[in-house]
């Protein structure tokens, strides 16, 4: 996070303007609740199911696959932001009120936007011709399970965050 804002504060302008929409956890919530990384388990999961039954990919691709991830939290965000000296923070608030959150409760909506979000990852490592049956055992998968459908269980946030240059 640190070098893209040092290459965002050499692209804009001294008062210029940038805005940021973050993935982030709620401060008080422990690392080890994070929802993110049970999607990407069982993506895994699929991954290893065609390497084994279907031979499309390899174990030895699926285990050479690396898709890290990080949640931050508003604190931390901040932290790293003032620390870096390259912006001002104009404006930071938390996007989604649970209450009000728009789940996707339909596994089809579900594996699309996770497909959507991925696709040119996992396609540059493993090739176009998996995507469809990967996620279509995704989408089974995410059917057979009452988790990943709860709205409850998602406690990840959004962040805006509007940064101003200073240098």
């Amino acid at each position: 996070m640190e070098s893209f804002l040092i290459a965002r504060a050499q692209e804009l302008v001294i008062g210029g303007l940038l805005a940021l929409f973050i993935p982030a956890v709620p401060d008080n919530m422990s690392k080890s609740d994070i929802f993110g990384g049970s999607e990407l388990d069982l993506l895994g999961s699929c991954l290893m199911d065609m390497a084994k039954a279907v031979r499309l990919t390899s174990e030895a691709k699926v285990d050479a696959f690396n898709l890290p991830g990080y949640f931050t939290s508003s604190k931390e965000l901040k932290a790293l932001i003032e620390r870096s000296q390259h912006f001002n923070i104009e404006r930071m608030e938390i996007l989604n009120n649970q209450k009000k959150y728009v789940s996707l409760r339909n596994p089809s909506m579900y594996s699309l936007f996770l497909r959507a979000a991925l696709e040119g990852v996992i396609a540059k490592h493993f090739g176009n011709d998996i995507m469809d049956e990967l996620f279509n055992r995704y989408t089974g998968k995410v059917a057979e399970s009452s988790f990943f459908l709860n709205p409850e269980a998602d406690k990840s946030i959004v962040l805006f965050v509007l940064l101003k240059n200073n240098n």
